[in-house]
């Protein structure tokens, strides 16, 4: 039950779809942990890791941002900060329900549809405006 990462996600920022490419790993390490019925404590620390890297990923793209006045920062950190809300339900959930398959699932429809929403419509578009950025710069 992985999710899949696809070169069509790739936005061109080599620093972001490197970060990226690991939050898939990270996925799919949360998931394989479930699926395999790995202890608690390991299934919670690979959980927890998830969280920790997409915290440390949003705020180095929010860096990007802001270091390029890119105009669509705070609907950017808004859907940043919806993400977090909802990890931090399913990691309530995790705690009192723990790894159940009606949880795994839940968390990767979640992740794996808002990974692929962000990526290839916002990040996407902070991609654009980049390409558009040095475009103006180098006629400049």
């Amino acid at each position: 039950m992985k999710v899949q990462w696809q070169d069509s996600l790739e936005i061109g920022i080599i620093d972001i779809d490197i970060q990226h490419k690991l939050l898939f790993d990270k996925v799919n390490a949360f998931l394989t942990a479930c699926e395999t019925k790995a202890g608690l404590d390991e299934i919670n620390r690979l959980f927890w890791f998830l969280e920790a890297y997409a915290l440390t990923h949003f705020r180095e793209e929010e860096r990007l941002m802001q270091e390029i006045m890119y105009p669509d920062l705070v609907k950017h950190k808004e859907r940043h900060l919806a993400f977090v809300k909802e990890v931090n339900v399913l990691k309530e959930r995790l705690r009192q329900e723990g790894p159940t398959d009606t949880l795994t699932a839940s968390a990767k429809l979640f992740i794996s549809e808002w990974l692929y929403e962000h990526i290839s419509k916002m990040d996407r578009a902070l991609e654009e405006y980049v390409v558009l950025e040095q475009r103006r710069n180098a006629f400049s």
